[in-house]
């Protein structure tokens, strides 16, 4: 059933589940279903063959029937467990022939004691709605706990309307009793992938939840001594896009005492280049030691906000009096206590940048990254040239399963309808299938959408195994509205064409702006029907793929895509602001704030 040496689900009989249930033994059958749910939230299936089809199918039959009777009882020590696996419970049923629990809540909708029982059935998956003013008014803890499950199917994409449609509503509903915190991560970091707005909406609801939390405990200053930062990141290890991206920033700084605050523990993070290192955690209460933040910090650096749930919380505390974070999730935190946000002057939208972001925004001289040189040593494989035109092409799709939309996905097909050779999408899909059994969802969904022979899912990758999937493939395009940044680096480093879609925020302009600086703007799209156009252009024009392969060969890297000529430009932000910030903080222009280039 699974490609690891994972162990088997628990085994169970249907029989004496139903045995058990007559005999009003409902915490034994409720033992069965949590022990079954907890094994597949730990141990994710990458691989579903017969047996493990009839397993699910099973198990998924046994629980629905008994979990909706009306005398099945689910015991109060029970219940937040059941809440909590709502997630699962919806990958596991939409991976079996029953795909919704929708015919399921309609039963239950006119039941006596459903609460529990919604709870635990209702997801984005569903076509059937329920009023979510009523959970919260009926019980605001638990409904807490089903808000943040609700939220984290983002993690498996959003190949259906209706999920988009059902998340867009869910991350616009407010109540005055909503905890955000059993969901932090999932609500903060997937509303920001469901249609470039809705985050809007919730991650000011999160940050004034923490920010009322801590209260005056979140002011951490104490004497800012000058030129000494604190860098907080949860990602800084060589091979994380983070570290790829800012790693030059903070390297080529002059002058500066860094303190580096880890951000939980990981065993590759890299620390050479801080004069101080530290870790913040929460402890087994939930709650976070800030004891080893307080000091003397003139800045704060957060390169990473949104990507774990330590770094949105201390983002609505005040360490330093000037707080700054860049685009290492490269959405604003819509209210958190950040001042500013810097980004690139060559990447952002030309007419008012300033209105992606609730920070100010500062514009250094060029992209608002500095690309480390990938570590890896490529194979040396020909992309592209003259083949037969019955052979397949394959086409690189390296984009995590969150950036798979509605939008997208109908690209997708028409690129498939007017194909006139064989192609292939290998979908390059990332961590985020990695977890709550998200793959085997997925992966049906997509294949019934293109065919198992005309699309390759691959997750969980090591960075090694990617990037030689990446060189095996002809060319790239890249997904919309999320776009890449770092996957279109390993492209062009790869000498991979690739095509993009430019749209009007940071992360679907940086891959354009990477193209323009290979001299390949020919590969940049602006709309639906000119990404198809382009790709297929690609596809069928050996001499026009061949042109731009010869251009793509020829061009200097090092001089643009890796170059760290602009790396300086940090540090002038950093000292401007710092010198400047009582002046701005008065100053009623919220438009950006542009760093000159320098010449020589």
């Amino acid at each position: 059933m699974s490609q690891t040496s994972d162990p088997a689900p628990r085994d169970f009989d249907p029989r004496q589940l139903l045995k058990l249930y007559i005999d009003g033994e409902y915490d034994q059958v409720s033992e069965v279903f949590l022990d079954v749910f907890t094994h597949f939230q730990n141990y994710p299936r990458y691989l579903l063959d017969d047996c493990g089809q009839y397993y699910i199918n099973v198990f998924v039959k046994s629980f629905l029937y008994l979990f909706t009777q009306i005398d099945y009882v689910v015991s109060p020590a029970y219940q937040a467990r059941f809440v909590a696996h709502n997630l699962t419970i919806a990958n596991l049923v939409s991976a079996s022939g029953f795909q919704t629990t929708d015919a399921f809540l309609e039963i239950m909708r006119h039941q006596e004691n459903n609460f529990v029982k919604i709870l635990t059935l209702y997801s984005a998956r569903n076509q059937v709605q329920f009023d979510r003013r009523k959970l919260f008014d009926l019980d605001p803890v638990l409904a807490s706990v089903w808000y943040g499950v609700y939220a984290a199917v983002c993690q498996t994409g959003f190949l259906r309307p209706l999920i988009v449609d059902n998340l867009r509503a869910h991350f616009q509903f407010k109540h005055p009793q909503l905890d955000p915190r059993p969901g932090l991560s999932d609500i903060y970091y997937g509303s920001t992938y469901v249609d470039g707005a809705c985050d809007r909406f919730i991650k000011p609801v999160c940050n004034a939840f923490i920010r009322e939390t801590i209260g005056t405990r979140g002011r951490l200053i104490t004497k800012p001594k000058p030129r000494k930062l604190a860098v907080l990141s949860a990602v800084w290890w060589p091979g994380h896009s983070v570290y790829r991206n800012y790693y030059a920033y903070l390297k080529h700084l002059d002058g500066y005492h860094l303190t580096f605050f880890e951000l939980g523990h990981n065993e590759d993070v890299d620390v050479s280049l801080f004069d101080d290192v530290r870790r913040l955690d929460f402890g087994s209460r939930g709650v976070m030691d800030v004891a080893p933040i307080e000091g003397d910090y003139c800045a704060a650096y957060f390169p990473d906000i949104g990507m774990s749930t330590q770094s949105i919380w201390l983002a609505n505390m005040r360490i330093a009096p000037v707080q700054l974070c860049s685009p290492g999730h490269s959405v604003s935190t819509w209210g958190a206590d950040i001042d500013y946000f810097i980004s690139g002057a060559d990447v952002e939208r030309p007419e008012s940048p300033e209105g992606n972001y609730s920070e100010r925004l500062v514009l250094l001289p060029g992209c608002g990254i500095i690309h480390n040189h990938p570590l890896h040593v490529p194979r040396g494989v020909v992309a592209g040239g003259q083949r037969d035109r019955t052979a397949e092409m394959i086409l690189n799709c390296p984009a995590s399963a969150q950036k798979i939309n509605p939008v997208f996905v109908q690209v997708l097909r028409e690129l498939f309808a007017q194909a006139q050779r064989p192609l292939r999408l290998r979908l390059l899909a990332g961590w985020s299938l990695s977890r709550e059994s998200h793959y085997l969802p997925f992966l049906r969904e997509i294949t019934t959408l293109f065919g198992p022979d005309r699309i390759e899912v691959f997750p969980n990758l090591t960075y090694t195994a990617y990037m030689t999937l990446l060189e095996e493939g002809d060319f790239t395009i890249d997904a919309y509205h999320f776009g890449g940044c770092n996957s279109v680096a390993d492209s062009l480093y790869l000498r991979r064409l690739m095509v993009t879609w430019e749209g009007d925020k940071w992360y679907n302009r940086i891959g354009s702006h990477m193209l323009r600086l290979v001299g390949l703007s020919e590969l940049i799209a602006t709309n639906a029907a000119q990404f198809v156009e382009v790709t297929l252009h690609l596809l069928h024009d050996e001499s026009y793929r061949a042109d731009l392969q010869e251009r793509l060969d020829r061009a200097d890297l090092d001089a643009t895509i890796f170059s760290t000529a602009d790396a300086r430009y940090f540090q002038d932000a950093l000292d401007f602001l710092i010198e400047n910030h009582d002046r701005l903080q008065q100053d009623p222009d919220r438009s950006a704030i542009r760093i000159p280039r320098q010449l020589g």
